[in-house]
């Protein structure tokens, strides 16, 4: 969902004049960040209320898929020109007398072994981002980032779903989180009336957030399916896309 020039403008004006009257309950923590974001996101709730409800542009199911191409193509692009980059400077360094190294793979010149672990996780963030581009195709998304170059710590996207306005972390699959990161984002959500912890994915061994909080605040835990049906899209359309261009990706780089 996009929204035009003269209504960000609005927006941002309503939140900078509003934002301190929002008066903070205590389940916000003593954060600047989430008090931050707690403010803005009161504020964004009517507005997006009323938005969302006027806004029923219907989904086409082949402009999704174009859509989604175009986003997995820029995927594409993106990893092999960084990555082949990354290989280049590997293979001209090694000709190089190094006398400090980032570690053992490196020092005995192995590649392959060296470019691996940066490979996946180059692929794997960059891959969270477009999983989030491919969440805005959606009409009951709103990126507060991206459309209103406001970042609400800690979400990530704001659906729209039975009649709520539901703030959502969303990560690549569900053993995402370390067990600090776990409290920082129960913290990040439990401000929210309605908020979701989603992996885009349904991959990874279990849950590392906590579901005796989720339970306790009321964050509600999708992955894969569960999430992408929330948007109105396709889970294995989504998926299947993304392994194919998976595949095209490992067969240029080895």
């Amino acid at each position: 969902m996009h929204i035009n020039q003269a209504i960000k403008q609005n927006l941002l004006k309503e939140i900078s004049n509003q934002k301190e009257k929002i008066v903070i309950p205590d389940i916000v923590p003593q954060d600047q960040e989430l008090i931050n974001a707690y403010q803005v996101s009161r504020i964004l709730d009517k507005y997006l209320l009323d938005y969302f409800k006027n806004y029923n542009k219907p989904l086409i199911s082949i402009e999704i898929e174009k859509k989604i191409d175009k986003i997995l193509v820029k995927f594409k692009q993106e990893v092999l020109k960084t990555l082949s980059k990354e290989k280049d400077r590997f293979r001209k360094e090694i000709q190089e007398n190094k006398t400090t190294f980032k570690n053992i793979f490196e020092f005995a010149g192995c590649e392959n072994l060296y470019l691996s672990n940066l490979y996946t996780r180059f692929i794997s963030e960059n891959m969270g981002h477009k999983l989030e581009d491919i969440a805005e195709i959606a009409n009951n998304v709103f990126l507060p980032d991206k459309e209103l170059d406001i970042k609400i710590k800690g979400i990530d996207l704001i659906i729209f779903h039975e009649e709520k306005i539901k703030y959502t972390q969303l990560k690549t699959k569900k053993d995402t989180l370390t067990g600090s990161q776990s409290s920082r984002s129960i913290n990040e959500l439990k401000i929210h009336p309605f908020s979701i912890f989603a992996a885009a994915l349904d991959m990874g061994n279990s849950w590392t957030i906590s579901k005796t909080s989720c339970e306790k605040y009321n964050i509600e835990t999708l992955a894969g399916e569960s999430f992408w049906s929330l948007l109105n899209l396709d889970y294995n359309l989504i998926v299947n896309k993304l392994a194919k261009t998976i595949k095209e990706i490992d067969k240029k780089l080895y």
